[in-house]
């Protein structure tokens, strides 16, 4: 039970990627900035944010099948997935900032804490 939990928490973090992905492609604007402060042309912005949040996404994705078929890797792919979600929150920063920024980046924090610091879940409590 606690593996299912742990593994559409991680899915819906991972999917929730999308509410960046789709205003930076201009797509439809849901209130999240495309912005960055780095001084790069529009278009490169947009190859480097996708590039971001489509990897942070899939990441995220394909941690969960691990979890769910039960394989050792599933933790640091997403750890890396974190980070890599942390970059993009860190690189397309805007003030005011949203909620969604705020939420998704506790979360990764809690994430990189959980498997990183804490160790948990353990082995014997999620069966992978």
């Amino acid at each position: 039970m606690l593996r299912t939990i742990i593994a559409v928490l991680i899915a819906a973090h991972g999917i929730g990627h999308i509410l960046f992905l789709i205003p930076l492609l201009g797509v439809a604007n849901w209130g999240q900035t495309s912005q960055s402060w780095l001084p790069f042309s529009d278009s490169l912005l947009r190859v480097i944010g996708s590039v971001i949040w489509i990897a942070a996404l899939v990441g995220f994705g394909i941690g969960v099948y691990g979890l769910i078929v039960q394989q050792q890797w599933w933790r640091t792919v997403v750890i890396v997935a974190a980070i890599i979600s942390i970059v993009g929150l860190i690189l397309f920063w805007a003030n005011p900032v949203s909620s969604p920024v705020v939420s998704a980046l506790v979360f990764n924090l809690v994430v990189l804490g959980a498997l990183l610091v804490a160790q948990w879940p353990s082995i014997e409590a999620i069966g992978a």
